[in-house]
Protein backbone atom coordinates (compact mmCIF):
# COMPACT_ATOMS: atom_id res chain seq x y z
CA UNK A 1 0.00 0.00 0.00
CA UNK A 2 2.76 2.57 0.84
CA UNK A 3 4.37 2.15 -2.69
CA UNK A 4 1.05 2.17 -4.33
CA UNK A 5 0.73 5.86 -2.50
CA UNK A 6 4.43 6.53 -3.61
CA UNK A 7 3.36 6.31 -6.81
CA UNK A 8 0.59 8.11 -7.14
CA UNK A 9 1.84 11.09 -4.45
CA UNK A 10 3.59 12.94 -7.30
CA UNK A 11 -0.15 13.40 -9.56
CA UNK A 12 -1.37 15.32 -6.79
CA UNK A 13 1.07 18.40 -6.02
CA UNK A 14 -1.05 20.80 -7.79
CA UNK A 15 -1.82 22.74 -4.80
CA UNK A 16 -4.71 22.19 -2.37
CA UNK A 17 -6.93 22.76 -5.08
CA UNK A 18 -5.68 20.06 -7.20
CA UNK A 19 -8.30 17.28 -8.34
CA UNK A 20 -6.57 15.65 -10.82
CA UNK A 21 -3.33 15.19 -12.86
CA UNK A 22 -2.26 12.78 -15.76
CA UNK A 23 1.31 11.62 -16.18
CA UNK A 24 2.76 12.37 -19.60
CA UNK A 25 3.59 9.80 -21.51
CA UNK A 26 7.73 8.97 -21.73
CA UNK A 27 8.49 11.49 -18.92
CA UNK A 28 9.00 9.21 -16.12
CA UNK A 29 12.54 8.63 -14.78
CA UNK A 30 14.14 7.70 -11.94
CA UNK A 31 17.69 9.65 -10.93
CA UNK A 32 19.68 8.94 -7.61
CA UNK A 33 16.29 6.96 -6.11
CA UNK A 34 14.00 9.71 -7.17
CA UNK A 35 11.03 8.88 -9.39
CA UNK A 36 10.51 12.08 -11.46
CA UNK A 37 7.65 12.57 -14.04
CA UNK A 38 5.44 15.84 -15.90
CA UNK A 39 2.13 16.16 -15.30
CA UNK A 40 -0.87 17.73 -17.01
CA UNK A 41 -4.13 19.47 -15.57
CA UNK A 42 -6.73 18.99 -18.31
CA UNK A 43 -4.98 19.56 -21.68
CA UNK A 44 -2.38 21.97 -20.64
CA UNK A 45 1.05 21.39 -18.85
CA UNK A 46 0.61 21.64 -15.02
CA UNK A 47 4.11 20.60 -13.05
CA UNK A 48 6.99 17.95 -12.93
CA UNK A 49 7.56 16.72 -9.76
CA UNK A 50 9.52 14.23 -7.67
CA UNK A 51 9.46 11.95 -4.85
CA UNK A 52 11.19 8.81 -3.29
CA UNK A 53 9.83 6.86 0.23
CA UNK A 54 11.82 6.72 2.84
CA UNK A 55 12.32 3.62 5.45
CA UNK A 56 9.97 5.85 8.21
CA UNK A 57 7.00 4.89 5.52
CA UNK A 58 6.99 9.14 4.41
CA UNK A 59 6.96 9.87 1.02
CA UNK A 60 8.52 13.40 0.30
CA UNK A 61 7.96 15.35 -2.66
CA UNK A 62 8.89 18.80 -4.39
CA UNK A 63 7.18 20.10 -7.26
CA UNK A 64 8.14 22.41 -9.57
CA UNK A 65 4.58 24.26 -11.87
CA UNK A 66 4.81 25.85 -14.88
CA UNK A 67 4.63 29.13 -13.77
CA UNK A 68 7.57 28.06 -11.83
CA UNK A 69 5.78 28.12 -7.95
CA UNK A 70 7.65 24.98 -5.85
CA UNK A 71 6.17 22.68 -3.22
CA UNK A 72 7.40 20.09 -0.55
CA UNK A 73 5.07 17.48 0.90
CA UNK A 74 4.87 14.73 2.61
CA UNK A 75 2.67 11.39 2.60
CA UNK A 76 2.00 8.12 4.62
CA UNK A 77 -0.28 5.86 4.66
CA UNK A 78 -1.10 5.89 8.37
CA UNK A 79 -1.64 9.50 8.28
CA UNK A 80 -5.21 10.76 8.01
CA UNK A 81 -5.80 14.35 7.78
CA UNK A 82 -9.22 16.46 8.29
CA UNK A 83 -9.94 18.36 4.58
CA UNK A 84 -8.56 21.24 4.21
CA UNK A 85 -6.52 21.21 7.14
CA UNK A 86 -3.81 23.37 7.89
CA UNK A 87 -0.43 22.40 9.97
CA UNK A 88 2.36 24.99 10.82
CA UNK A 89 5.32 23.48 9.75
CA UNK A 90 9.58 24.26 10.58
CA UNK A 91 12.13 23.53 7.93
CA UNK A 92 15.99 23.16 8.95
CA UNK A 93 18.54 22.41 6.31
CA UNK A 94 22.00 21.11 7.46
CA UNK A 95 20.86 23.13 10.91
CA UNK A 96 19.80 26.40 9.03
CA UNK A 97 16.69 27.20 9.71
CA UNK A 98 13.66 27.70 10.45
CA UNK A 99 11.72 28.45 7.61
CA UNK A 100 8.29 28.22 8.28
CA UNK A 101 5.28 27.31 5.93
CA UNK A 102 1.77 25.84 6.31
CA UNK A 103 1.51 22.74 4.96
CA UNK A 104 -2.42 22.10 3.96
CA UNK A 105 -3.79 19.01 3.35
CA UNK A 106 -4.52 18.05 -0.51
CA UNK A 107 -5.51 14.36 0.86
CA UNK A 108 -5.63 12.28 3.72
CA UNK A 109 -2.40 11.05 3.30
CA UNK A 110 -1.17 13.87 2.03
CA UNK A 111 -0.03 17.48 3.20
CA UNK A 112 1.66 20.26 0.94
CA UNK A 113 3.75 23.54 1.68
CA UNK A 114 4.29 26.28 -1.08
CA UNK A 115 8.04 27.15 -0.69
CA UNK A 116 8.96 30.79 -0.91
CA UNK A 117 10.05 31.71 -4.72
CA UNK A 118 14.12 32.24 -3.52
CA UNK A 119 16.69 30.61 -5.90
CA UNK A 120 18.65 30.87 -2.15
CA UNK A 121 16.60 28.21 -0.83
CA UNK A 122 16.36 26.03 -3.82
CA UNK A 123 19.94 25.61 -4.16
CA UNK A 124 20.30 25.24 -0.79
CA UNK A 125 17.71 22.36 -0.43
CA UNK A 126 19.14 20.80 -3.38
CA UNK A 127 22.71 21.19 -2.32
CA UNK A 128 21.88 20.18 1.07
CA UNK A 129 22.51 16.60 3.40
CA UNK A 130 19.83 16.92 6.10
CA UNK A 131 16.33 17.89 6.07
CA UNK A 132 14.56 17.93 9.24
CA UNK A 133 10.81 18.80 9.28
CA UNK A 134 9.40 20.00 12.80
CA UNK A 135 5.41 19.72 12.78
CA UNK A 136 2.65 18.91 15.57
CA UNK A 137 5.49 18.97 18.12
CA UNK A 138 7.44 15.98 15.91
CA UNK A 139 10.69 15.98 14.57
CA UNK A 140 11.27 14.37 11.24
CA UNK A 141 14.51 14.07 9.63
CA UNK A 142 15.65 13.21 5.90
CA UNK A 143 18.32 12.74 3.77
CA UNK A 144 18.74 15.04 1.19
CA UNK A 145 20.71 11.80 -1.32
CA UNK A 146 20.41 12.97 -4.71
CA UNK A 147 18.72 16.02 -4.49
CA UNK A 148 21.56 17.56 -6.15
CA UNK A 149 20.30 15.97 -9.57
CA UNK A 150 17.12 15.22 -9.24
CA UNK A 151 16.07 18.85 -8.25
CA UNK A 152 17.90 20.47 -11.13
CA UNK A 153 15.75 17.62 -13.92
CA UNK A 154 12.86 18.58 -12.37
CA UNK A 155 13.35 22.64 -12.79
CA UNK A 156 14.81 21.80 -16.25
CA UNK A 157 11.48 19.14 -16.97
CA UNK A 158 9.36 22.34 -15.93
CA UNK A 159 11.25 24.89 -18.05
CA UNK A 160 11.37 22.07 -21.38
CA UNK A 161 7.79 21.62 -21.13
CA UNK A 162 6.37 24.81 -20.18
CA UNK A 163 8.61 25.79 -23.59
CA UNK A 164 6.48 23.12 -25.34
CA UNK A 165 3.44 24.41 -23.86
CA UNK A 166 3.99 27.78 -24.99
CA UNK A 167 5.00 27.28 -28.25
CA UNK A 168 1.87 25.16 -29.10
CA UNK A 169 -0.39 27.52 -28.10
CA UNK A 170 -2.74 29.20 -30.28
CA UNK A 171 -1.32 33.01 -31.98
CA UNK A 172 -2.05 35.27 -33.94
CA UNK A 173 -0.94 35.15 -37.76
CA UNK A 174 2.56 37.51 -37.97
CA UNK A 175 4.08 38.57 -41.11
CA UNK A 176 6.64 36.00 -41.80
CA UNK A 177 10.33 37.87 -40.93
CA UNK A 178 14.12 36.66 -41.87
CA UNK A 179 15.70 35.97 -38.31
CA UNK A 180 19.24 35.25 -37.74
CA UNK A 181 20.43 31.87 -36.61
CA UNK A 182 20.18 31.07 -33.25
CA UNK A 183 23.29 31.15 -31.37
CA UNK A 184 25.38 27.76 -30.85
CA UNK A 185 25.13 26.46 -27.46
CA UNK A 186 27.57 28.22 -24.98
CA UNK A 187 30.47 25.31 -23.81
CA UNK A 188 32.84 25.54 -21.05
CA UNK A 189 36.82 24.85 -21.35
CA UNK A 190 36.33 21.69 -22.57
CA UNK A 191 33.95 21.97 -25.04
CA UNK A 192 31.09 20.09 -22.97
CA UNK A 193 27.33 22.55 -22.95
CA UNK A 194 25.80 22.72 -20.12
CA UNK A 195 22.85 20.33 -21.66
CA UNK A 196 25.82 17.61 -21.90
CA UNK A 197 26.59 18.22 -18.46
CA UNK A 198 23.12 18.15 -17.06
CA UNK A 199 23.03 14.45 -18.65
CA UNK A 200 26.39 13.79 -17.60
CA UNK A 201 25.18 14.66 -13.87
CA UNK A 202 21.92 12.71 -14.21
CA UNK A 203 24.15 9.24 -15.22
CA UNK A 204 26.62 9.59 -12.42
CA UNK A 205 23.64 10.16 -9.98
CA UNK A 206 21.91 6.99 -11.13
CA UNK A 207 25.35 5.08 -11.58
CA UNK A 208 26.16 5.80 -7.99
CA UNK A 209 23.02 4.87 -6.64
CA UNK A 210 22.60 1.22 -8.01
CA UNK A 211 25.73 1.04 -6.16
CA UNK A 212 26.43 0.76 -2.22
CA UNK A 213 27.44 4.22 -2.03
CA UNK A 214 24.35 5.81 0.07
CA UNK A 215 26.73 8.23 1.56
CA UNK A 216 27.69 9.89 -2.40
CA UNK A 217 27.32 13.52 -2.84
CA UNK A 218 28.08 15.37 -6.36
CA UNK A 219 29.83 18.36 -5.42
CA UNK A 220 29.10 22.35 -6.09
CA UNK A 221 31.07 24.58 -8.16
CA UNK A 222 32.21 26.40 -4.95
CA UNK A 223 32.85 22.65 -3.33
CA UNK A 224 34.74 21.81 -6.09
CA UNK A 225 37.20 24.99 -5.83
CA UNK A 226 37.64 24.66 -1.93
CA UNK A 227 40.21 21.79 -3.42
CA UNK A 228 41.77 23.81 -5.80
CA UNK A 229 42.79 21.20 -8.35
CA UNK A 230 42.96 22.09 -11.85
CA UNK A 231 41.97 18.23 -12.78
CA UNK A 232 38.59 18.62 -10.28
CA UNK A 233 37.90 22.06 -11.77
CA UNK A 234 38.04 21.10 -15.28
CA UNK A 235 35.77 18.24 -14.94
CA UNK A 236 32.19 18.01 -15.38
CA UNK A 237 31.02 16.14 -13.03
CA UNK A 238 32.53 15.56 -9.59
CA UNK A 239 31.47 13.14 -6.67
CA UNK A 240 32.51 12.22 -3.12
CA UNK A 241 31.78 9.47 -1.02
CA UNK A 242 33.66 8.16 2.14
CA UNK A 243 37.44 7.49 0.94
CA UNK A 244 37.33 7.82 -2.40
CA UNK A 245 36.50 10.77 -4.74
CA UNK A 246 35.34 9.97 -8.48
CA UNK A 247 34.72 12.37 -11.47
CA UNK A 248 33.41 12.72 -14.95
CA UNK A 249 34.45 14.30 -17.63
CA UNK A 250 33.12 14.32 -21.25
CA UNK A 251 35.67 13.88 -24.12
CA UNK A 252 33.93 15.73 -27.11
CA UNK A 253 34.17 13.76 -30.32
CA UNK A 254 36.08 16.93 -32.12
CA UNK A 255 39.24 15.64 -30.54
CA UNK A 256 39.60 12.67 -32.77
CA UNK A 257 40.56 10.45 -30.09
CA UNK A 258 40.00 6.68 -29.91
CA UNK A 259 39.32 5.33 -26.14
CA UNK A 260 42.75 3.60 -26.20
CA UNK A 261 44.67 7.42 -26.93
CA UNK A 262 42.49 8.67 -24.18
CA UNK A 263 43.47 5.88 -21.86
CA UNK A 264 47.07 5.97 -22.98
CA UNK A 265 46.89 10.02 -22.17
CA UNK A 266 45.63 9.06 -18.68
CA UNK A 267 48.14 7.02 -18.02
CA UNK A 268 51.07 8.91 -19.57
CA UNK A 269 49.72 12.14 -17.17
CA UNK A 270 49.65 10.06 -13.91
CA UNK A 271 53.16 8.56 -14.52
CA UNK A 272 54.90 11.91 -14.94
CA UNK A 273 52.86 13.41 -12.22
CA UNK A 274 54.07 10.76 -9.48
CA UNK A 275 56.81 11.48 -7.63
CA UNK A 276 57.56 8.18 -6.37
CA UNK A 277 56.90 5.24 -7.63
CA UNK A 278 54.14 4.67 -10.26
CA UNK A 279 52.47 1.42 -11.67
CA UNK A 280 49.71 0.77 -14.33
CA UNK A 281 47.64 -1.38 -16.17
CA UNK A 282 44.38 -2.49 -17.85
CA UNK A 283 41.64 -5.02 -17.17
CA UNK A 284 39.03 -6.39 -19.73
CA UNK A 285 35.40 -5.46 -19.69
CA UNK A 286 33.68 -8.58 -19.70
CA UNK A 287 29.99 -6.80 -20.82
CA UNK A 288 31.52 -4.36 -23.62
CA UNK A 289 34.86 -4.73 -25.79
CA UNK A 290 34.56 -1.02 -26.91
CA UNK A 291 35.25 0.31 -22.87
CA UNK A 292 38.92 0.54 -22.01
CA UNK A 293 39.29 0.51 -18.37
CA UNK A 294 43.03 1.23 -17.07
CA UNK A 295 44.48 1.79 -13.56
CA UNK A 296 47.50 3.55 -11.94
CA UNK A 297 49.14 3.56 -8.86
CA UNK A 298 51.48 6.19 -6.92
CA UNK A 299 53.84 5.17 -4.25
CA UNK A 300 55.19 8.86 -2.65
CA UNK A 301 57.10 8.18 0.29
CA UNK A 302 54.78 6.42 2.81
CA UNK A 303 51.28 7.53 1.13
CA UNK A 304 50.25 4.94 -2.06
CA UNK A 305 47.24 5.62 -3.96
CA UNK A 306 45.26 4.44 -6.66
CA UNK A 307 43.37 5.88 -9.36
CA UNK A 308 40.57 3.59 -11.78
CA UNK A 309 39.84 5.19 -15.22
CA UNK A 310 36.84 3.98 -17.08
CA UNK A 311 36.12 5.12 -20.78
CA UNK A 312 32.80 4.84 -22.32
CA UNK A 313 32.60 5.61 -26.07
CA UNK A 314 29.22 7.46 -26.83
CA UNK A 315 26.68 7.14 -30.17
CA UNK A 316 27.96 10.64 -31.42
CA UNK A 317 31.62 9.54 -31.28
CA UNK A 318 32.68 11.36 -27.77
CA UNK A 319 33.64 9.47 -24.72
CA UNK A 320 32.79 10.08 -20.92
CA UNK A 321 36.29 9.58 -18.85
CA UNK A 322 35.07 8.21 -15.43
CA UNK A 323 38.08 8.14 -12.48
CA UNK A 324 38.14 7.40 -9.50
CA UNK A 325 40.71 8.38 -6.65
CA UNK A 326 41.82 6.41 -3.36
CA UNK A 327 44.30 6.40 -0.84
CA UNK A 328 45.62 2.49 -0.68
CA UNK A 329 45.27 1.30 2.89
CA UNK A 330 47.85 -1.22 3.85
CA UNK A 331 47.64 -4.30 1.50
CA UNK A 332 47.06 -2.40 -1.36
CA UNK A 333 43.76 -2.59 -0.84
CA UNK A 334 41.61 0.88 -1.34
CA UNK A 335 37.67 2.03 -1.44
CA UNK A 336 38.25 3.07 -5.25
CA UNK A 337 39.00 -0.63 -6.25
CA UNK A 338 35.65 -1.30 -4.67
CA UNK A 339 33.98 1.46 -6.60
CA UNK A 340 35.75 0.46 -10.04
CA UNK A 341 33.88 -2.96 -9.31
CA UNK A 342 30.76 -1.17 -8.40
CA UNK A 343 30.80 1.02 -11.93
CA UNK A 344 31.75 -2.22 -13.95
CA UNK A 345 28.01 -3.39 -13.30
CA UNK A 346 26.17 -0.02 -12.99
CA UNK A 347 27.67 1.83 -15.94
CA UNK A 348 26.45 -1.20 -18.09
CA UNK A 349 22.54 -1.62 -16.47
CA UNK A 350 22.26 2.71 -16.82
CA UNK A 351 23.83 3.20 -20.20
CA UNK A 352 23.80 -0.31 -21.92
CA UNK A 353 27.51 -0.21 -22.55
Amino acid sequence: MIRTLAAAVVGLVLGAQAAWADLIPGSKNNIAGWDIGAYTRGDKFSHCAMSTLYRSGITMVFSVSGDYTWRVGWAHDSWSFSKGQSVPVDLYVDNVGPITLRANAVTEKLALAELPPKAALFHMIRRGNRMTVRAGGTNYAFNLDGTYAALTETLACAERYEAIASSSSPRSPMPRQQTAPPPPPERNARGSTAEERLEATKIVANILSRGELSNFRILTAREIAEFKSAYLSSSDVVWRAEGVIGTLRIIASSRNATARQVAAAVVSDDTKNCKGQSVSGSTKDEKNPEVVRVFTGCQDGNDAYQFYYTIVPLDDGSYYLFATASKAAAGGKSEGAKVEAMLRDAVFDVMGR
